[in-house]
């Protein structure tokens, strides 16, 4: 959803890597940067913690996260699986307060059963609403980015056929 939501933002594509090897970061965004006139990829490592039920203030997940140590270029994401209503100004200022290691602080939400909201705290405030199933039409018929592999523990490399990008 966070890939989808920062592609309604930019219009860029973008591809999620689930981390499956080391405990950090949890999951990578990537993005195909051909603006030098190169094909550049650039990845975001994202720390992801869920705000469910049994936890009332949304600034209690944060502070967790906040106490361990993280490269200063991770994103913290934070996906408000709980149904509670934020007022996010009230949010925003308590976060402002902390002694924040991550480069961005984004929360993620339902605004309905259709509709996913995005917004950025750190560094600066920052929103979007997007439709779920109008975000995943236009990623219909892209070729994937990477092939899905089963998790293991394996070191052998095997060839895994021709890879397609999408190019613009």
């Amino acid at each position: 959803m966070f890939a989808l939501g920062l592609a309604k933002l930019t219009g860029f594509e973008y591809w999620a890597e689930i981390e499956t090897v080391e405990q950090t970061p949890d999951t990578r965004i990537r993005r195909i940067d051909q603006s030098s006139g190169h094909n550049v990829v650039t990845t975001q490592s994202c720390e992801i913690v869920d705000w469910e039920e049994h936890v009332d203030d949304i600034s209690h997940v944060i502070r967790q996260k906040c106490r361990r140590a993280y490269p200063a270029y991770y994103c913290l994401l934070v996906l408000a699986r709980n149904g509670k209503n934020v007022d996010f100004e009230i949010v925003v200022q308590e976060i402002k307060k902390m002694q924040m290691p991550f480069a961005e602080l984004w929360i993620l939400g339902r605004l309905s059963i259709a509709d996913m909201t995005m917004l950025r705290v750190i560094p600066d405030v920052l929103r979007v609403d997007f439709n779920i199933s109008e975000a995943l039409e236009k990623t219909r018929g892209r070729p994937e980015f990477v092939k899905p592999e089963k998790r293991g523990m394996s070191t052998e490399f095997r060839d895994l056929g021709m890879a397609y990008l999408p190019v613009p």
